[in-house]
């Protein structure tokens, strides 16, 4: 039905996550995205009808591609509104993540009760940003980490993968956490082929502490990287007596 709206979909599973990737670009040069929104019954909250329309354009596009993963899975085609923080408020007995970079945006759904989802998808930095961006997202030890750490990656794509295994990570936390964390509230441990690792510096709530440490997955293209991970709900954990 929206297939037409995106172009380079991609759809696989991870875990236990149904995964959506998708470039926009004709969502941008829509004219009337709050008619297109009520034509595929997607609510258009008010602070949404305000925004600038590459904003409106990323809110339909999730959107769409969330009511896509909705249906496939069977899940209630409920509405996925953001919440005063601006974070999305998923429906009873579903959870996911959302990102966007550039004219794509990065979904993922699952009815995952017990676990949360973080992804986050990132354009490569250049050599200017890192110079501009490292001291606001490492800390001076990182800094020196990455610089013993970079056969493999040039310093701005190291930066770019630990700023998005950060965001990633917060996505993940923050239902838990419901704070704002800073970017030295983690710090990184070790990249592989494939999965980055985290520590915490600081307590992110009384279950998240200081010391802990999470696995995440990345994957790289030529235009950029995107991150996933998922984590256990201590709320929902607690609830059920465990």
């Amino acid at each position: 039905m929206t297939g037409h709206l995106f172009h380079d979909l991609q759809q696989w599973q991870w875990r236990d996550w149904s995964l959506c990737k998708a470039g926009f670009a004709s969502l941008l040069q829509t004219m009337n995205l709050r008619q297109l929104a009520a034509d595929n019954g997607i609510e258009w909250p008010a602070p949404i009808g305000q925004a600038v329309p590459k904003r409106q354009a990323e809110y339909l596009a999730a959107r769409l591609l969330l009511r896509r993963l909705q249906q496939q899975l069977g899940l209630t085609p409920a509405q996925i509104l953001p919440g005063a923080d601006r974070s999305p408020v998923w429906p009873v007995g579903q959870q996911g993540s959302v990102s966007h970079s550039g004219d794509f945006v990065l979904v993922g759904l699952g009815n995952n009760v017990g676990r949360h989802l973080g992804v986050d998808l990132e354009q490569w930095l250049t050599a200017a940003q890192y110079q501009e961006l490292a001291p606001a997202i490492l800390s001076a030890q990182e800094q020196q980490w990455c610089l013993r750490n970079n056969d493999n990656m040039a310093l701005s794509q190291l930066l770019t993968l630990i700023f998005a295994a950060k965001e990633a990570l917060y996505k993940a936390l923050y239902p838990d956490c419901r704070q704002i964390m800073e970017f030295s509230a983690a710090r990184v441990l070790a990249i592989s082929a494939s999965q980055i690792l985290l520590q915490l510096t600081q307590d992110w709530s009384a279950d998240w502490c200081a010391g802990n440490e999470i696995w995440l997955e990345y994957q790289t293209s030529p235009h950029g990287v995107q991150l996933l991970t998922e984590v256990s709900s201590c709320t929902a954990a607690s609830n059920a007596g465990g």
